[in-house]
């Protein structure tokens, strides 16, 4: 990574120099480009230890820094306000750009299991469910592109209560009599009343339909009734916390002791009747991750679940200290709702159907695109309102169109290049060597060198939504590059060098894409 490798840079220059005790050396980009590319507040850090004000330390350090070779190869520091400022020189920078390998990541042997959507299978996905879905498989996706171990699940609820009212709804209809109280109505039972096939598998597949039309896949479909029917992992889950002393008997129920790990109130998971509650199934779930040895354990909720958390919380907890958990983190990302509206009014009825906007209402009108780009712009925790006029329109206003347009110009460019032209690339180039960039061309450098950093930020603060800032950054930063620096009336020289920005930008931006679980369009 591009960032942490000056970081170790400097850390290792000054602790040579006497700095001993020095915090770890942390760099940001400075608010005013003309403070330089990078900026660090290690004097006022060290100002306590030292005794002397930032500034004073601040003058010191650019001058033990200006005058180390290996710093001096990278670039010049410079003091302002306490703070120092860093320039890279652009012959570093370019060879940096230039460097074919890429993606030294820390390693690990973590394996992550990241659980998002788990809808019903009694009804159709709404949009809401279709955050979670993009936002899980976008993390799924930023995970792996950083080498960790990740297994994605959709945890299907097709036991309980739900399940039967389900099946009595459709078979009330489909026998023409009234929908029982408690159950399911709309357009869809209907429909699966006048269906041959097993309603819940029917609803199930159309699940998964809409949800691979916008590109979210699973590694598994986790049934809940494989919790108690091909193997009583329930049984064995209570069984576990009875040995540890987390379950106790009180009229006539068993309960489960969530209170000692944070929970706000003892949880019952046998009842009276001798049946199973929902959260034993849910702790029986959750046992069942620990037990297949994953060490990474994510959730994503909507803001409707967001009671679940505390219990399933304390039911991980529980756990911890059996033979199946060693170190095991949790954590549980709860998002917010979305709202749709179609030219700044809000929309909550289908021009399809005329029935409540669904899933694959809003994939059909927009496109799979569209529709993950949009739900994945904003983090989790925010409430989501977008216009699906503005996500159809082509132009710079529309984010999807204006990200995707900067690539396809790219092909477009490199595509009226003639080959002869390309024949440098495949050559000890004499572009290994720059002494000056462009100041858009610097900048669209040290962008596409950020993009590790930013990589390795979004994945280990589970932030997939940065990717698609970073990816609009980007774009932008393209245009510009576009505006100012002419490539196919360029001069030799400047044209060869625009051409390897061009190739580096492109395939920068086709990795974000992938990420984002976007496609790369060569032509609009």
């Amino acid at each position: 990574m591009f960032k942490p490798r000056i970081e170790d840079l400097i850390f290792v220059i000054l602790s040579g120099a006497g700095y001993t005790g020095l915090p770890k050396v942390t760099l940001e980009a400075p608010r005013h480009d003309e403070h330089g590319d990078y900026a660090t507040n290690v004097s006022f850090q060290l100002a306590r230890t030292l005794k002397k004000s930032p500034k004073d330390i601040a003058e010191r350090v650019i001058s033990v820094l200006n005058e180390s070779p290996q710093f001096s190869e990278v670039g010049t520091a410079t003091a302002l306000n306490g703070f120092v400022n860093i320039k890279f020189h652009d012959a570093w920078l370019w060879a940096q750009f230039n460097q074919p390998d890429h993606g030294d990541f820390p390693k690990s042997n973590d394996r992550f299991l990241v659980e998002y959507v788990s809808a019903n299978p009694t009804g159709p996905l709404h949009i809401g469910h279709g955050r979670w879905a993009v936002i899980g498989s976008a993390l799924v996706n930023l995970l792996k592109r950083v080498g960790f171990d990740v297994h994605s699940e959709f945890y299907v609820n097709d036991a309980g209560n739900q399940v039967k009212n389900f099946h009595a709804s459709v078979n009330a209809v489909k026998n023409g009599l009234p929908i029982p109280e408690n159950g399911y109505h709309g357009a869809y039972i209907s429909d699966l009343a006048n269906s041959d096939t097993n309603p819940l598998e029917a609803m199930l597949a159309s699940q998964k339909q809409v949800l691979a039309s916008m590109g979210v896949e699973f590694d598994t479909w986790f049934r809940e009734s494989s919790l108690t029917v091909t193997e009583d992992h329930v049984k064995r889950a209570l069984d576990e916390l009875k040995s540890l002393g987390f379950i106790y008997e009180l009229d006539g129920a068993t309960w489960f002791k969530s209170t000692d790990f944070g929970d706000d109130k003892d949880r019952v998971v046998v009842k009276a009747d001798c049946v199973y509650s929902y959260f034993a199934a849910d702790i029986a779930y959750h046992y069942t991750k620990l037990t297949r040895g994953y060490t990474r354990l994510i959730n994503l909720f909507g803001a409707d679940h967001h009671g679940y958390v505390h219990r399933i919380m304390a039911c991980v907890k529980a756990f911890k200290g059996t033979e199946y958990v060693d170190d095991v983190t949790f954590k549980i990302i709860i998002g917010q709702l979305v709202n749709l509206f179609r030219d700044g009014h809000p929309v909550r009825m289908s021009k399809r159907t005329g029935d409540m906007i669904m899933l694959d209402d809003v994939v059909d009108e927009i496109g799979g695109d569209a529709t993950r780009y949009f739900l994945l712009e904003k983090s989790p925790d925010t409430h989501l309102d977008f216009d699906l006029s503005l996500a159809v329109k082509q132009s710079s206003d529309n984010p999807v169109f204006y990200v995707q347009y900067a690539h396809a110009r790219i092909c477009q460019i490199l595509g009226k290049v003639s080959a002869a032209s390309l024949t440098f690339l495949n050559t000890e180039s004499p572009l290994s060597h720059v002494v000056q960039l462009d100041p858009v061309e610097r900048q669209v450098v040290l962008e596409v060198l950020r993009y590790e950093d930013v990589l390795w930020y979004s994945a280990t603060a589970l932030m997939p939504h940065k990717i698609v800032h970073y990816a609009y950054h980007l774009a932008r930063t393209f245009h510009l590059f576009y505006e100012h620096c002419p490539i196919l009336k360029a001069d030799q020289a400047d044209q060869e060098r625009r051409i390897v920005i061009l190739k580096i930008l492109q395939a920068t931006l086709r990795d974000c894409f992938d990420v984002m679980g976007i496609s790369a369009p060569d032509s609009m």
